[in-house]
């Protein structure tokens, strides 16, 4: 029986021509019962070591082309395409055909690398709705239909876009068929649309973000034949982490994982973008450091979440029982609990890596 879907709004903005991510508004989900037919976790250490490897030992063949079913539609007075590919039903309104074109296999390609690149997991069971808007009047407009509640807090987001329910809603924030940044954010907010479509329990914050931004690197091969997706291709998010790093103003790793992206944003947009671009170097690092020393555990809590047993776990972890967990984790989705159950019990060493490990890839 499949859990409960949780509500859950992601927004993020680009402004200028750098990557420069807006607030994530995540509403704080309840904590799910675990199955009453879920063994416990047996662990000899406090932290949840898996017992096979889970993480993909080299990258996901990305697909060279895919089938797309075309049919006209509309928005309201404006004349668009519903395209339909194995995964996605993309409503659009957006005429440069060079986008049209590159649109559905980027989508397709992204969701390979989503469910292949970090674990194996689950492609969403229905197509997913995307939209893609010519210009932002018209987002705008849709934005009033789907969140007429919020609609007056995406007015200062800047060029960007959102993610609630499984439903993406996006714009054109290039020019002149151009298609780099509009595709870099459709990668960020697949991920959250993804996630939301199809794992039954919701990802820590910080966690949920990090793999966004991981998402956004990529380059188009020279063929034209689709995207390769490189995390380390995120020039924007490392000249931030750079600029925090040199300028003294890193935010502490238990800040990192305890604050939301709007608790930064309402500080200023540099913070807000120092935070997006230190949780993307911390799963870099969570994938990359030491040979992929975290790469398993990285792989456990993402196939535990898409499969509903992350918070049972979690609270039937030793570490997290030792420290208080159980109690602080009926908040919401934020804290440490994550990294104490499955990656270590040893914060202070953790962060320190975590800390060089980011300064060598700002260099």
């Amino acid at each position: 029986m499949s859990a409960p879907r949780v509500s859950r709004v992601t927004i993020a903005g680009l402004t200028l021509l750098a990557l420069q991510a807006g607030a994530g508004c995540d509403s704080v989900p309840a904590v799910l019962a675990p199955p009453a037919d879920e063994p416990a976790l047996a662990l000899r250490t406090p932290v949840a070591t898996p017992s096979r490897t889970l993480a993909p030992a080299r990258p996901p063949e990305l697909p060279t082309s895919v089938a797309v079913e075309r049919e006209p539609w509309r928005f309201a007075a404006y004349p668009g395409q519903l395209l339909k590919t194995s995964n996605y039903r993309i409503h659009t309104t957006i005429d440069f055909e060079r986008v049209l074109e590159r649109l559905p296999l980027f989508l397709e390609c992204a969701m390979t690398q989503y469910t292949g690149s970090l674990a194996d997991l689950p492609r969403p069971a229905d197509p997913m709705d995307t939209f893609v808007f010519r210009d932002r009047r018209q987002w705008t407009a849709k934005t009033k239909q789907l969140l007429p509640e919020h609609a007056g807090e995406f007015e200062n987001l800047g060029r960007g876009g959102f993610s609630t329910r499984g439903i993406a809603v996006l714009y054109y924030i290039d020019w002149a068929g151009r298609d780099r940044d509009t595709l870099a954010i459709a990668s960020h907010e697949g991920w959250h649309q993804y996630t939301q479509s199809t794992f039954k329990n919701p990802l820590p914050i910080w966690l949920e973000e990090g793999i966004a931004t991981y998402m956004e690197g990529y380059q188009f091969r020279r063929d034209d034949t689709g995207p390769r997706f490189e995390p380390r291709r995120n020039w924007e998010r490392a000249r931030a982490l750079g600029e925090a790093l040199r300028r003294d103003r890193a935010i502490p790793l238990p800040e990192l994982l305890r604050r939301s992206p709007q608790s930064f944003l309402a500080e200023g947009k540099d913070d807000l973008l120092t935070y997006y671009a230190q949780v993307w170097a911390l799963v870099r690092f969570l994938t990359e450091s030491e040979n992929g020393r975290y790469r398993d555990a990285l792989a456990a809590v993402l196939t535990d979440a898409a499969h509903g047993t992350l918070f049972s776990r979690l609270r039937r972890s030793p570490a997290v029982i030792a420290r208080g967990g159980q109690r602080a984790m009926m908040g919401g989705r934020d804290g440490p609990w994550v990294i104490l159950a499955y990656f270590t019990t040893d914060i202070a060493t953790f962060n320190q890596e975590y800390m060089e490990f980011a300064r060598s890839i700002a260099r």
